[in-house]
């Protein structure tokens, strides 16, 4: 049989191309290099979706409800977008309230009242904003969205028709209510005169009253069980200390995220971020770390 010489004449060449042949690293390291169009889309359409937000709100004859903020905070905490939420709580306390005209149609706007506990921030609402903005690790933005949320008198005030009106009115309505019960439980009674049982019975409630409720008010300003790092300073008043609580709780939350994780490392935090959100904390009447309350240290 014969043979068939192969040649390299005769031998199929495979192509030659100019490209040089490309590995798995130096694909990844060139991926590196030109950003992905898909992730540069999606930073195009969020930050499109926060501005349009943003103009809807700031748009003159749009009439920032409570429902609405809590839709804008829940977007912008989505989008990972919480820059805006110190201008925008600011917006919602200031913003010109308007008033469409029912002959012409012209629109006129009346200036509203920025303390009034109506343009208070929801507390849900806020501590939405707050744990955003501390995400984003960015302590200015965390301090601005604060001081818009729980340091206003609009929430304050609102703080205050919330949880201390109704104890109020009862502490008013308690001479009266004692006065009544007296003068029935001293037609019950025949060793004394019944202007004097009255005044007994009556001076014995108000100061069962008035005991009780000075403990309870006591021990629901003074409670520090849900202090972590930052307590409240000596000569802080106690009505103070109540209605500023949830500036406290956050400051508190934002000291915990900023600082170290072990609770055995806390103290020892340094840098200028830190000294500065300590003397920040020092300012509102708090302090970080105080060290007679810190473990070991009793």
């Amino acid at each position: 049989m014969a043979r068939t010489l192969v040649t390299p004449e005769n031998t199929p060449q495979k192509q030659k191309t100019s490209q040089p042949k490309k590995t798995a690293t130096s694909a990844l390291l060139s991926n590196l290099d030109t950003p992905s169009k898909s992730s540069i889309a999606t930073s195009r359409l969020k930050q499109a979706l926060t501005t349009k937000a943003f103009d809807v709100l700031i748009h003159a004859p749009v009439f920032i409800t409570p429902r609405i903020l809590q839709l804008y905070v829940d977007l912008q905490c989505l989008l990972k977008r919480p820059e805006s939420f110190p201008a925008v709580f600011t917006l919602y306390r200031e913003k010109p309230v308007p008033r469409p005209s029912s002959q012409d149609g012209i629109i006129t706007y009346d200036n509203t009242n920025p303390d009034k506990p109506a343009a208070a921030v929801q507390p849900a609402v806020a501590e939405m904003a707050i744990d955003a903005a501390i995400a984003s690790r960015d302590l200015s933005l965390a301090l601005a969205t604060i001081d818009a949320t729980y340091c206003t008198k609009a929430y304050k005030r609102s703080k205050f028709l919330r949880g201390a009106l109704i104890p109020l009115t009862g502490f008013f309505l308690t001479p009266p209510a004692a006065y009544t019960l007296a003068t029935r439980y001293s037609d019950y009674q025949n060793t004394m005169d019944p202007a004097m049982a009255t005044n007994i019975a009556m001076a014995a409630m108000m100061t069962y009253s008035v005991c009780v409720g000075s403990i309870g008010y006591v021990a629901l300003t003074t409670a520090n069980d849900q202090m972590v790092r930052v307590t409240w300073a000596p000569g802080v008043p106690l009505w103070e200390r109540w209605t500023r609580e949830e500036e406290r709780a956050a400051l508190d939350k934002l000291s915990q995220a900023w600082g170290f994780t072990s609770t055995e490392k806390w103290g020892e935090e340094e840098g200028e971020e830190w000294d500065y959100l300590k003397e920040f904390c020092g300012l509102r009447g708090m302090m970080l770390d105080r060290v007679e309350l810190m473990d070991g240290m009793e």
